[in-house]
């Protein structure tokens, strides 16, 4: 909502200047019509049922929100998996239907085989404790590391190759897949060439696969990882993820348009860019997640609270006070049993919870004289 009202001010205008300068694709911000799309959104992300996209990807920065989509259909298939893996004892065909579902989805061009991929990592680890195995043996553990080492820095040379050297790694891998229309290949068909940006490509899948298992097995790494700096980063990673966009489309760009006008050299432009913006980040990063982190666990907690453990047994509103309290206040009623048994129930009910949480102590003032009122009648 706060970048909402940041762009209802004006503050991303100049973003539909950065293209002329940069090879930035998105060139304006699409706003709500009014307040009343966007809690319409918001609601309906709750009740979305994959493959259904949601109408908030149409709105922010276009293109941008695909990845709700994503993430809500393949939270489905990777749920629905746990299950099904849990029922396939054999090694040989759990791993089997791993590979079966990876390759299967890869083929499809589909984002599943990185969340199977990423199941199967678990399932390793889970289950047969591969990491103590590969670690425990040298022999296996450190040629292992190399190989992975060697298909993580080769998986984003893909890139490198595709336009500089003028090898078409990344559409030929493409043009394999099926056309959806057609049921041909895509390398066949107007739409062959460059993958889209959101469509998933093989080695994103191979580059996550082995980086994840690189921080798993690698001591070396997860030092790195444990250092104080990144510590501090950590909690920090969601405001991130959540500001740096808006951050570029106001701060960056206008930064870089008036820049560029002053005649400044690209490389020193970016330069700039870079360090002014992630300045911005690290500092409303410091701001924000102190007021979003706490909030967001103890929901989080209720969540869980409410979910695993038994209810509170049903009260009456006035409990321990009886039900005519206020309705005979003349005192012309007349205590019955049920009442007096009432109260006696939350007289015992209550010392039982002081006594089974360790307090001491007595009913307060006021249960007391309902008693001695009662009684009395």
């Amino acid at each position: 909502m706060l970048e909402y009202f940041f762009i209802e001010q004006g503050l991303t205008n100049i973003l539909q200047w950065l293209p002329s300068i940069t090879w930035s694709s998105w060139p304006y911000v699409q706003n709500y019509p009014n307040f009343g799309y966007f809690l319409n959104e918001i609601l309906e992300l709750g009740y979305l049922t994959p493959n259904a996209a949601p109408q908030i990807v149409a709105h922010f920065c276009v293109g941008v929100l695909w990845t709700i989509p994503v993430q809500l259909q393949f939270s489905y298939t990777t749920l629905i998996g746990a299950v099904m893996i849990r029922d396939i004892k054999t090694p040989w065909k759990r791993f089997g239907f791993y590979a079966f579902c990876i390759v299967n989805h890869w083929y499809a061009l589909s984002w599943g085989s990185c969340f199977w991929l990423g199941l199967l990592l678990a399932d390793l680890e889970i289950t047969y404790k591969y990491t103590k195995w590969v670690q425990t043996r040298p022999k296996v553990h450190y040629p292992l590391l190399t190989l992975l080492w060697i298909i993580t820095i080769a998986a984003p040379t893909w890139f490198l190759l595709n336009d500089p050297v003028g090898i078409p790694l990344m559409a030929g891998e493409r043009g394999i897949h099926p056309d959806v229309e057609t049921g041909l290949p895509l390398s066949q068909t107007p739409r062959a060439g460059y993958p889209n940006y959101y469509e998933p490509r093989l080695n994103t899948l191979i580059f996550a696969g082995s980086l994840q298992m690189i921080v798993e097995l690698s001591t070396w790494v997860q030092k790195f990882l444990s250092l104080k700096v990144w510590i501090w980063v950590f909690p920090h990673i969601m405001t991130v993820y959540l500001i740096h966009g808006f951050i570029f489309w106001s701060l960056g760009a206008w930064l870089c348009v008036t820049l560029a006008e002053a005649g400044l050299p690209y490389w020193a432009n970016m330069l700039v860019v870079w360090t002014c913006c992630y300045a911005t980040i690290a500092i409303a990063a410091t701001l924000i997640t102190p007021m979003t982190e706490p909030t967001a666990m103890a929901f989080c907690r209720n969540i869980w609270r409410w979910a695993s453990e038994q209810p509170v047994p049903k009260r009456p509103t006035l409990a321990p006070f009886p039900k005519d309290l206020f309705l005979n206040r003349a005192g012309k009623s007349v205590a019955t049993s049920g009442d007096i048994e009432s109260i006696a129930e939350v007289r015992t009910d209550r010392t039982a919870h002081r006594t089974a949480s360790g307090v001491e102590g007595r009913l307060d003032m006021a249960d007391a004289i309902v008693v001695e009122g009662k009684l009395q009648h």
